[in-house]
């Protein structure tokens, strides 16, 4: 059953809630997690593709990278709650934004970077 549903979530077009999110659009809880599992099904897929030991590393780095972007969220909600918490002034809570959303912008440039780089090989 887990493989089924693997296959037809990772068989979705993400794209179009991936345009929300570029477009600053907040994702409700049930998309949120459609697109988390949508995510991960397309990495589970490109990991079963990953096979022989040139591809180990490749593999390993990517479920890394998958365990990490984990944290990352659970972080980002974490920090997001305690700051909201606070109640902090306007002015400091436009600045608690800025610094989030720039993190965030940094890892954004950092993917387009490499894809860039991964893009001209092909």
């Amino acid at each position: 059953m887990f493989g089924r549903r693997l296959e037809l979530v990772g068989s979705m077009d993400l794209q179009p809630t991936v345009d929300k999110v570029h477009n600053g659009i907040a994702l409700d809880f049930a998309q949120y997690s459609l697109l988390r599992e949508g995510a991960d099904a397309k990495l589970y897929q490109l990991l079963g593709r990953l096979q022989g030991a040139p591809a180990a590393q490749a593999a390993n780095d990517l479920q890394t990278l998958q365990e990490a972007c984990q944290q990352l969220a659970h972080l980002l909600q974490a920090s997001c709650l305690t700051l909201r918490r606070l109640q902090l002034p306007p002015q400091d809570q436009r600045l608690a934004r800025e610094a989030l959303e720039g993190q965030l912008a940094c890892m954004q440039a950092c993917l387009r970077r490499s894809l860039g780089s991964f893009d001209a090989q092909a």
